[in-house]
């Protein structure tokens, strides 16, 4: 299972590395987060963390593996009335694509929290998000 301490300051970092980016929200499910999510500012590009989750892919005990299902949110809250959500996802796919890159490059420089499978990398639109924020879901899977 990946650290949450960890998974949480990989993303403080490398969201400052993509300027664009206005701010860093780890997501759980409760009443607070929905209130802290639908107050932020219209324009702003927020990266929603939610916690992996952990699959054993281990045989036996002496070859233990998880595979960590990890999914972040590159969202814009936008106002439905002045932008359609196209248009929001023509901007965020910029920003999904510089992050993807810093991930990689990452992943290349050997990042020991960020060994992932290619192959697993996943974009996805979002729209509709919690009612006027639309952008790109990244899912990957980390092998710990």
């Amino acid at each position: 299972m990946i650290n949450l301490t960890a998974y949480k300051e990989y993303w403080e970092r490398l969201v400052k590395r993509v300027p664009l980016i206005t701010g860093i929200l780890p997501v759980t499910v409760d009443e607070a987060m929905a209130k802290r999510i639908t107050s932020l500012k219209t324009g702003s590009i927020t990266l929603f963390v939610l916690p992996p989750a952990a699959e054993s892919e281990g045989k036996n005990i002496d070859s233990f593996k998880e595979g960590n299902e990890c999914v972040v949110f590159v969202m814009e809250k936008y106002d439905p009335q002045r932008r359609d959500t196209w248009s929001v996802l023509e901007s965020s796919q910029v920003i999904t694509e510089k992050l993807k890159l810093c991930m990689l490059d990452d992943l290349t420089s050997g990042c020991p929290l960020m060994r992932f499978d290619v192959s697993t990398l996943n974009t996805l639109p979002e729209t509709q998000f919690f009612a006027g924020f639309a952008g790109w879901s990244v899912g990957f899977k980390v092998i710990t």
